[in-house]
C-alpha cells in the first residue's frame, strides 16, 4: 500500500474493514491471538529496521529507542496473549437476578465496539500507535491506524510491512490526509498528540457521538521542596525532562523550587545533564524545522537567564538541552507546553497552585 492513498483506495479500504466486522471473523479468539502473534513477528523480524527509522526520524540512540518503545509494545503483545481468554470471557454479576438474586442470572458479555481508528504520534511513532492496536485487536475489533506523516521514515516502514504480516480485511493502514479520514464515521476514536489536533477530532466525532479516547500533554511541573533529596530529584528531573529531547507527553514542563534549596538544584542540574549528555554536550534532535523555529522563538523571548544550553544548530534541527534561571511565571517559557529540552525553575513555590483565568 502506498502512503499516498487516494481518495478512491481509501474509501476500499474503509468499506471492507466494516464489513470484515460484519462477518463476525474478529470476535473469534484464535483469530485475535493469530493476529498479536503475527504483530508480535512483525516487530521481532524487523527490530532493527525499526530501530533505523527511529534513528532517521528522532535522532535517538539505539539504545534509547529500544528501551523507550520496543520493549514496552513487546511486553504490551505477550501480555495481551496471556490473558486474552480471561479478559474476553464474560463475567457474572454477584446477587443479579429476579427475587433479590434468587432466581435467574444475570452477566456482563463483551462484545467489540467495531471499526477502531487509532491515531498516532511523532514523538513514539510505533510505541504510541502500536500499543493501542494490540488492545483493539485484542478485543476483537478492525483497525484503522494513522501514524504521524511527521515521522516519515517509521510511516514507510509500516505501510511496507503491515500487509505483509497482518489480516488487511480488518487491519489497516489510512491515508496521511487526517481530514480525509474524519468525514468517515467510525466506532471508536483513540488519539495521542497536541490539543489543536485533539479540538479538531473531537468536533468531527461528535457529529456522530463516536466514544473517543484522548492522551494529550500539558504542563505538568516538578515541585522541589526544601525537604526533598535534592541530588536524586536533580537527577529524575535531568532524565525526565532531556529524555527524547523533551518531547514527551509525560515530561517534566518546568520546576518550581524552594528558594532554600534553590541554588544546590541549578548546581545539581548543571552536573546531571553534563553527566547524560557527555563531555561533547551532545545537543537533541527536534522533529522538524517548525517546532525547532518554535522552541529557539520561545528561548530568544524569554526574560530567564541560560544557565547552561542554548546552543542550537539548524541545519541539523539540533538543540542543547538548556537550563533557565530566573524565570517568571508570566514568561514566554510558561505559556505554553514546551515539548523540548528547555528546563525553566522557578524559584518560589507559592506560585504553585497558581492558573491564570482563561482566555
Amino acid at each position: 500500500m502506498s502512503m499516498y492513498t487516494s481518495t478512491e483506495e481509501f474509501k476500499n479500504i474503509y468499506s471492507t474493514l466494516f464489513e470484515t466486522f460484519k462477518t463476525g471473523k474478529t470476535k473469534d479468539l484464535r483469530w485475535r491471538k493469530w493476529q498479536l502473534k503475527q504483530l508480535w513477528w512483525m516487530l521481532e523480524d524487523n527490530e532493527k529496521r525499526i530501530l533505523a527509522a527511529l534513528e532517521k526520524d528522532l535522532g535517538r540512540h539505539t539504545f534509547e529507542s529500544y528501551f523507550a518503545d520496543i520493549t514496552g509494545y513487546k511486553s504490551d503483545v505477550l501480555e495481551h496473549i496471556k490473558h486474552l481468554e480471561e479478559w474476553a470471557a464474560d463475567e457474572p454479576i454477584s446477587g443479579a437476578g429476579f427475587i433479590f438474586g434468587t432466581l435467574g442470572k444475570a452477566k456482563i458479555q463483551k462484545e467489540p465496539l467495531g471499526v477502531s481508528l487509532i491515531i498516532g504520534a511523532w514523538n513514539f511513532p510505533f510505541l504510541l500507535l502500536i500499543q493501542p492496536v494490540v488492545a483493539a485487536i485484542a478485543a476483537g475489533c478492525c483497525v484503522l491506524m494513522k501514524p504521524s506523516e511527521l515521522s516519515m521514515a517509521s510511516q514507510e516502514l509500516l505501510v511496507q510491512l503491515i500487509p505483509k504480516y497482518l489480516d488487511t480485511s480488518a487491519i489497516n493502514i489510512g491515508p496521511q490526509e487526517m481530514g480525509l479520514i474524519l468525514e468517515h464515521e467510525f466506532n471508536h476514536i483513540f488519539f495521542t498528540g497536541p490539543s489543536n489536533v485533539a479540538r479538531y477530532i473531537t468536533a468531527a466525532a461528535a457529529k456522530h457521538l463516536t466514544p473517543t479516547v484522548l492522551e494529550l500533554g500539558g504542563q505538568g511541573p516538578a515541585i522541589v521542596t526544601k525537604t526533598t533529596n535534592v541530588d536524586l530529584a536533580a537527577k529524575r528531573i535531568t532524565y525526565a525532562k532531556f529524555f527524547n529531547a523533551g518531547q514527551i507527553c509525560l515530561s517534566v514542563n518546568h520546576v518550581f523550587a524552594d528558594p532554600a534549596i534553590y541554588d544546590e538544584l541549578i548546581q545539581k542540574l548543571q552536573f546531571w545533564n553534563k553527566k547524560f549528555s557527555g563531555e561533547s554536550g551532545e545537543m537533541s534532535k527536534i522533529v522538524n524545522e517548525r517546532n525547532f523555529d518554535r522552541l529557539t522563538g520561545l528561548l530568544k523571548r524569554t526574560t530567564g537567564d541560560i544557565k547552561v544550553g542554548g546552543q542550537s544548530d539548524k541545519e541539523k534541527l539540533r538543540l542543547a538541552p538548556t537550563i533557565l534561571v530566573n524565570v517568571t511565571l508570566n514568561d514566554s517559557l510558561i505559556e505554553e507546553e514546551l515539548f523540548g529540552p528547555i528546563c525553566p525553575v522557578i524559584s518560589d513555590l507559592n506560585l504553585v497552585c497558581f492558573r491564570s483565568t482563561p482566555s
